[in-house]
């Protein structure tokens, strides 16, 4: 009886850090148990002589290389190599480089594991990639293969299941058929709000069921265009949090516009005011967290919405006039802002900041 044999995957490890190359192999040499063969690379020529060579089924790419960076790699890779799969393994896992990596035709932008669970959570990603079937039941920290990276994987291979996530906070699920994510929720919120504010979140664990139809269909468009969507959102969100934590947005002064330079030789100085943003808290309509940042007392100020939540249900039947769904406080000093509707929750806390003369 003729004996099976049985394809090792092929994976090129392209980075200038020897060291680095001469550990990964050893350590996912013997994690495969000899499934992988596994070629490194110190140079982006190296690379390329290799890949002439032969057919890998997952190049793996540093992004701080000399003369050529990973990035530009990849996308010569995209030119001379169409249809290879490639994966950026970086250090420098920033929102910016995400993004353009997975633009430019990445696989997966993974950050270089410094843990044994790391290196076992890029392992199964790569396991994954190169064609393994996924394990029933698999469980990943989020902080290092991120849920983004996951999604990818279930679309990349137009697999069917039910991605369920967990944190302290926030459980929620993304419905995957045939590639395509159909729909998502968590707690009272569905669809593309409920998908973004999954992508959103920085830590917690994740496990994979098998497809169930859920309650009704939600979510269209190709799988690319929301994950980018929720990058551009989770970018924009990283400003907002930057800005509210130290720079202050000016305005103008009630009743005034910006002074003309012949209205400003007549016109005695006019102290400008400014807002900074102190507390902030979104939750979904059913008061789970979502976002909490720099908030003095969590389970003071979700009382205090489920309290305005219950007041506004009074007064709109009282008053007959619509849905009253928003508190608002001021002070000479500051500003807090209670905001409740069916699909969300927001607390928000602003001080006033006099400015100086202009």
């Amino acid at each position: 009886m003729p004996t099976e044999i049985i394809r090792r995957k092929q994976f090129l490890f392209v980075d200038d850090n020897a060291e680095f190359l001469s550990s990964l192999r050893e350590l996912f040499t013997a994690m495969s148990g000899g499934a992988w063969e596994i070629f490194t690379a110190g140079s982006h020529a190296q690379a390329l002589g290799l890949l002439q060579e032969r057919r890998m089924d997952v190049v793996v790419v540093d992004i701080g290389m000399p003369v050529m960076s990973g990035l530009e790699f990849l996308r010569l890779l995209g030119r001379t190599h169409p249809g290879q799969q490639v994966v950026m393994l970086t250090g420098l896992a920033t929102q910016e480089n995400r993004k353009a990596c997975l633009e430019s035709g990445a696989a997966l932008f993974l950050e270089k594991p410094t843990s044994s669970s790391g290196f076992e959570a890029v392992f199964a990603a790569l396991d994954a990639l190169a064609g393994a079937q996924p394990q029933a039941g698999f469980r990943g920290m989020l902080r290092r293969v991120g849920l983004q990276e996951v999604l990818q994987l279930e679309c990349l291979g137009r697999k069917s299941s039910v991605l369920e996530i967990f944190t302290d906070k926030v459980r929620g699920r993304i419905f995957i058929c045939d590639g395509s994510i159909v729909h998502a929720d968590s707690g009272a919120l569905q669809g593309e709000v409920a998908l973004y504010g999954l992508l959103a979140l920085r830590g917690g664990d994740f496990n994979f069921r098998s497809f169930a139809e859920p309650p009704r269909r939600t979510i269209q468009g190709h799988w690319e265009s929301l994950l980018m969507e929720a990058a551009r959102l989770s970018d924009e969100g990283a400003d907002f949090f930057k800005r509210g934590a130290g720079e202050a947005v000016a305005e103008e002064a009630p009743g005034q516009s910006a002074p003309s330079d012949r209205a400003s030789e007549a016109t005695p100085a006019t102290a400008v005011s400014s807002v900074r943003i102190e507390e902030l808290i979104l939750c979904t309509g059913g008061g789970e967290v979502l976002y909490d940042w720099q908030c003095q007392s969590l389970e003071g100020r979700l009382r205090l919405l489920e309290q305005v939540e219950q007041q506004a249900a009074e007064l709109s039947t009282l008053a007959a006039v619509g849905r009253f769904d928003r508190l608002e406080i001021l002070s000479p000093e500051a500003r807090v802002v209670c905001q409740v509707q069916p699909h969300m929750r927001l607390f928000m806390r602003s001080a006033t900041i006099k400015g100086a003369p202009l």
